[in-house]
């Protein structure tokens, strides 16, 4: 049986469990060097992923100095792009595949998901497949994203629907890296 597993399904199983059940708890430095070297992931410098971060897929590019805090489900199966300077908050869900409801054998669907500089991602917020957050905008907390979401927007709710705008002259460069796996830095 273990003969016929391909190379090419074996491996990547590998680094993704060897990512999610070991390497997430060993230190930055570590996790990052596995996540670039074996998973085949882009980290801008300066950019964190932190502790309990579940990750599948290597189709995953982080620009610099963005943060995915813990518990978040980043879903690279097909592309996911995270721009610069970018806040991915606790147990948010970037999901770039779902099933279509209408297919009678449940075919997969496969959309990419693209968020640009400078968002706000909140918390247990949900980015549905084909999903593109502009630039500046955020995402409120528990939101639920199925369509686009335009520059300096904010939305929230579920469906997210837009309740404010975000002003436009933010500067701040994104920089979290917290003390063994606490909010103290």
């Amino acid at each position: 049986m273990i003969g016929r597993v391909l190379p090419g399904t074996l491996l990547p199983g590998l680094c993704f469990w060897l990512a999610n059940h070991v390497l997430t708890h060993a230190p930055y430095r570590a996790r990052h060097w596995f996540l670039r070297r074996y998973c085949g992931f882009v980290l801008g410098e300066g950019s964190t992923i932190c502790a309990g971060v579940f990750i599948t897929g290597s189709n995953i590019r982080i620009g610099a100095n963005s943060v995915v805090n813990r518990g978040t489900y980043l879903d690279g199966r097909a592309p996911l792009t995270i721009g610069n300077n970018v806040n991915v908050s606790h147990q948010a869900l970037l999901q770039t595949l779902t099933h279509d409801p209408y297919s009678p054998d449940f075919a997969v669907l496969a959309k990419p998901v693209a968020v640009h500089d400078h968002v706000w991602i909140g918390a247990r917020a949900l980015i549905c497949p084909g999903v593109t957050i502009g630039e500046g905008a955020v995402v409120a907390a528990g939101a639920v994203v199925t369509r686009s979401v335009a520059p300096w927007t904010i939305v929230a709710g579920n469906p997210a629907r837009p309740i404010g705008e975000r002003p436009r002259d933010i500067a701040y460069r994104t920089r979290y890296r917290p003390w063994f796996d606490t909010d103290l830095e």
